[in-house]
């Protein structure tokens, strides 16, 4: 019996330096995702000015460029992308919103609302519609108007992605 605690113990030790070790390597991770996005964007303008003189589309070069910026800031996506399922309590969590009572006595006092969850959620596929349709534009015989309405999904996606802030602005403008 004494060879399972030490191969507890082993096991223990492992996962104690595993989670030592995960702060760096997250920030090695944020390096090398800005490193490469930094990249992308580059290649993506490269791109950009090529498609421009050649007179074709320049939808794949804007989703090299979106796709750069996204990985430049991998921290706020991720941290958006946690905060839009719960996993976080911060100030700009979905359940930092919460049903409140007149007296804040009530039984429903407390309780989180989850419409932000589900507007956040329709936020994101929105988000991704718009790649969609911006993809779907560059195929020949696309609908006109393909472009602006991957834009409007776009723009409205990351309005419902951004519900906390946008409201927490409008009530200070309210009041």
């Amino acid at each position: 019996m004494g060879g399972s605690s030490g191969l507890t113990s082993t096991a223990v030790s492992i996962m104690q330096n595993l989670a030592n070790d995960l702060p760096a390597l997250w920030n090695l991770l944020i390096a090398f995702a800005a490193i490469t996005g930094v990249v992308l964007c580059g290649y993506g303008l490269i791109k950009a000015v090529e498609y421009q003189r050649r007179g074709e589309s320049m939808i794949g070069a804007v989703v090299l460029f979106a796709l750069g910026i996204g990985l430049v800031n991998l921290t706020f996506f991720v941290n958006s992308a946690t905060q839009t399922v719960g996993f976080s309590t911060g100030n700009l969590s979905t359940f930092a919103y919460t049903a409140q009572g007149g007296s804040g006595s009530s039984s429903t006092a407390g309780i989180p609302s989850f419409a932000f969850v589900i507007l956040k959620f329709f936020g994101w596929l929105a988000t991704v519609r718009a790649f969609i349709l911006w993809s779907e534009s560059a195929r020949s015989g696309s609908p006109p108007g393909t472009v602006w309405r991957g834009t409007t999904h776009f723009v409205a996606g990351i309005g419902l992605i951004n519900i906390d802030q946008f409201l927490g602005m409008m009530g200070s403008y309210m009041s």
